[in-house]
């Protein structure tokens, strides 16, 4: 029964009965026991004494005897709460003890340093998830990391810090950059609530060797002075701390990164020098808001990235492209991989103003006003593939003339004979204005939303893609010359089957980063897989012990 597979314990009674089933036979299944998950729900962050006691005396033994454990995660559904009955000495104790270990995740609120100090093995792989040094709100600060992983300096590869603020600054210093501990071996490093500017001398100096992803992101900036609040004043700040940035990497800078995943304000202070292969922009308000507007296009415009994702919101209006000015043509040039995920939040609410209501949009509107124009003028003449996942929220408003379900954009979006989101016909007119397009992938996905118990919840979803091949080059020519040629010949569409499209998004980098799939995949709406065939909310890969 045992394999390759995590196994999943989830519940107090479930951990005995895998010891009880483990230690029948332990010379013989105990080396199978490669990677364990320990996922503490909501309902039992606290227990019993006597379940608790058990609990840990279970772990305890399975722990000490798991000679082959190569990856261990503590996990816990309570969120912020403390973890319970895994948040015990004899445990973190237990986990020290274990040579084999490489791969440590803490998920939920408890003392990092108490697991992290009891670690003897040389850990490659380091997740802390809504964990802070001292299990308390304070943050993570250049002190704290090196105190804390100090012992892993030549072995971690890979740092992930989430739901934890983390404070780099100059300020908190008090010493030369170059004293810091360097981490040689981290190729990885994810911080995704900044509360201060990313300071690259700071990061080159703590992680010098990056060459994977690097995810940062801002949650907010504390850092921002009082004079910067209004936008000019804030422009010029951002301005002066890009530059500095820019200055440092004048004395050193990361080779080359496989990619990059931040938001519109981090890419823009980070002004990265060094070669990027993928560049994923989330939570990106730009054509929307003026501001994030020029931050995104002046960022893009020196960026040296072949592959862009870009995770855009629209609340409303559909009069103008999409992208009109983001992407300037610097950058446009040198795309061979363009991805788009539109989120369009959709609510019924009777509009007070005057004119045409919010509501009222239809998918033909938005595709005609604020999709189509944005391919053709972008001038894509190195564009390879694309991909346009549209998601559409749909939630019902509080004094809402008819069903949110029965809405003509519902009806226009959800997939049945009626509906007009026309794949093959979108993904033509793209090629046509792409002549150098390869391959097209596109999703449609949805949640709609109404009111149950004074609670917006999702009633109803969906998800549906579709991929193709573009036969596109004439006989006997190639490359740039075909492309040119292609602009007046038919482009014949040739439809992928779903499981080719995955295997070949997975090799050209064209999945959803973890905040895509986080704005599509609604919290307890777990029954369906939204914009991607490869978002799965199931466990179909972890072995899980249950009652």
């Amino acid at each position: 029964m045992l394999g390759p597979r995590p196994v999943v314990l989830s519940k107090a009674a479930t951990i005995p009965k895998f010891h009880a089933f483990i230690f029948s036979d332990v010379a013989a299944r105990m080396p199978y026991l490669v990677a364990l998950v320990i996922d503490v729900a909501e309902g039992e962050a606290y227990l019993d004494l006597e379940s608790s006691e058990r609990a840990i005396e279970c772990l305890v033994a399975i722990l000490r005897r798991a000679l082959c454990l190569k990856s261990l995660k503590l996990l816990s559904s309570a969120g912020r709460q403390p973890f319970g009955y895994p948040d015990n000495p004899r445990l973190s104790a237990a986990i020290g003890e274990v040579a084999s270990l490489r791969e440590l995740t803490i998920d939920g609120q408890t003392r990092v340093v108490d697991f992290v100090d009891a670690v003897r093995s040389p850990l490659t792989r380091l997740t802390l998830c809504m964990s802070g040094p001292s299990g308390g709100p304070d943050p993570w600060t250049q002190n704290t990391l090196s105190d804390a992983l100090i012992r892993f300096k030549d072995s971690l590869e890979s740092l992930s810090i989430r739901g934890s603020r983390v404070q780099l600054e100059r300020s908190s210093i008090g010493f030369p950059v170059s004293t810091l501990t360097q981490f040689h071996a981290v190729r990885s490093l994810t911080l995704n609530q900044l509360v201060t500017f990313p300071h690259l001398p700071i990061l080159l100096e703590l992680f010098p060797n990056l060459n994977g992803t690097v995810h940062l992101t801002g949650f907010p900036y504390y850092s921002i002075p009082d004079f910067a609040c209004d936008e000019p004043q804030r422009y010029t700040f951002f301005r002066e701390v890009r530059e500095e940035n820019g200055r440092a990497q004048e004395r050193q800078r990361w080779t080359r990164l496989e990619r990059l995943i931040c938001d519109v304000d981090t890419l823009f202070i980070l002004n990265l020098r060094c070669p990027v292969g993928l560049t994923i922009v989330h939570k990106c308000t730009a054509c929307t808001n003026p501001a994030l507007r020029r931050y995104l296009a002046e960022s893009l415009r020196g960026h040296r990235s072949t592959r862009l994702n870009l995770q855009l919101a629209i609340w409303w209006g559909v009069d103008q492209p999409l992208l009109d000015s983001i992407i300037p043509p610097e950058a446009a040039a040198r795309l061979t991989h363009l991805t788009l995920c539109v989120r369009y939040v959709y609510d019924n609410s009777p509009d007070p103003t005057p004119g045409p209501r919010y509501a009222d949009t239809r998918w033909d509107d938005l595709w005609r006003n604020a999709l189509l124009p944005t391919i053709a003028p972008l001038r894509l003449r190195a564009l390879t593939h694309f991909r346009l996942v549209f998601h559409c929220q749909a939630q019902e408003g509080e004094e809402a003339a008819r069903p949110i379900s029965e809405e003509p954009t519902v009806e226009d979006l959800r997939p049945t004979p009626h509906g007009r989101f026309d794949f093959t016909a979108i993904a033509s007119v793209v090629a046509d204005a792409l002549p150098s397009l390869r391959y097209c992938f596109m999703t449609n996905s949805a949640h709609v939303l109404t009111h149950v118990d004074a609670r917006l919840t999702v009633v109803e979803g969906w998800r549906e893609s579709r991929a193709w091949q573009v036969a596109c080059d004439p006989a006997g020519s190639t490359g740039a010359a075909a492309a040119a040629d292609t602009c007046a010949i038919p482009r014949e569409l040739l439809e992928m089957d779903n499981s080719v499209a995955e295997a070949l998004m997975g090799r050209e980098d064209l999945f959803l980063s973890t905040e895509e799939k986080a704005s599509t995949v609604k919290h307890d709406f777990s029954f369906v897989c939204v914009c991607s065939n490869t978002v799965y909310v199931n466990l179909q890969d972890a072995m899980e012990w249950d009652d």
